[in-house]
């Protein structure tokens, strides 16, 4: 980044309360405790509120990422070929790699909300106009339909997208083919609380794991309530059905994930809780009722 972000302090409630310690923060950062109590909280990028920083910052962007062109409205026959023959493609192609669709942009409310702060009057107005976003490879307010040679495919930065790429590999989207409701062997309710575990149809094979399942859990926990087949083959279908929301792209190994996997996965699990094994919450509050 070309503008670091000034030092922040971070815990300092935890031990200034004495003068002595406020005089050493004093004459060793610089700053008074006020000072450092505002820098630790989490402030807006400095080109957002500056705008002498913002129009450097843009101007380096120009200089060394040719950022443009100067009017998106007009043709720019001349900078549109040149941007084709930087990234080594036709010009309807480049025409289509534009800051608004970079991952380097960042339209995240969070930051539009500092853009606008910045602007100040008639924020709403410019900023959805020139359609702005955050630059975050050089540190500046830039336009969508603007580009620059240091164009990344993947954006902009939403808070949708920033949430997806905080999600846990465990909740990774299932594959659009996947993405399933119900069948006709096993309608929709037939996995809940009350309903009969005899409606429930799975395979001959996995039936048999099942019972296979039980028979260990007997071995191993001798003095504890074996669950019954009819719950376990609720699991097994919470667990496919779980499938077709999110699920973990491989299992153990580096195996690629299936639905029928991920479903024997929730019985080990519940097998687990069942006997009295250390499971997160999220798995108790799934299936707790089935014990």
């Amino acid at each position: 980044m070309l503008n670091p972000q000034p030092l922040r302090l971070r815990n300092t409630k935890m031990s200034y309360e004495t003068n002595s310690f406020k005089e050493r923060l004093t004459d060793t950062f610089g700053f008074t405790i006020e000072d450092s109590e505002e820098l630790a909280e989490p402030s807006c990028p400095i080109a957002t509120q500056d705008i002498k920083t913002n129009l450097a910052n843009r101007q380096t962007a120009v200089d060394d990422a040719n950022y443009g062109p100067a009017n998106p409205n007009e043709p720019n026959e001349d900078y549109w070929k040149a941007k084709a023959d930087e990234f080594q493609g036709d010009v309807v192609t480049a025409k289509k790699m534009l800051c608004g669709n970079c991952a380097a942009f960042d339209q995240r409310s969070k930051v539009l909300g500092c853009i606008k702060k910045g602007i100040g009057e008639d924020a709403n107005e410019v900023a959805i106009g020139g359609d702005l976003g955050y630059c975050e490879i050089f540190d500046f307010k830039c336009a969508a339909k603007r580009t620059c040679d240091a164009w990344i495919v993947g954006g902009p930065m939403t808070d949708e997208k920033a949430k997806e790429l905080a999600r846990p590999v465990s909740q990774t989207p299932a594959p659009p083919k996947e993405r399933i409701k119900g069948s006709k062997e096993n309608p929709e309710g037939t996995a809940s609380t009350r309903s009969k575990a005899g409606d429930i149809e799975i395979s001959a094979e996995n039936e048999e794991a099942l019972k296979n399942k039980i028979a260990e859990f007997k071995d191993k926990h001798p003095s504890r309530k074996a669950p019954t087949l009819g719950a376990l083959k609720k699991v097994f279908r919470r667990g496919a059905g779980a499938f077709s929301t999110s699920f973990r792209p491989t299992i153990t190994g580096g195996k690629p994930n299936s639905r029928n996997a991920w479903a024997m996965a929730r019985v080990n699990k519940f097998l687990k809780m069942a006997g009295g094994g250390e499971v997160k919450d999220s798995y108790r509050k799934a299936d707790g009722d089935l014990l």
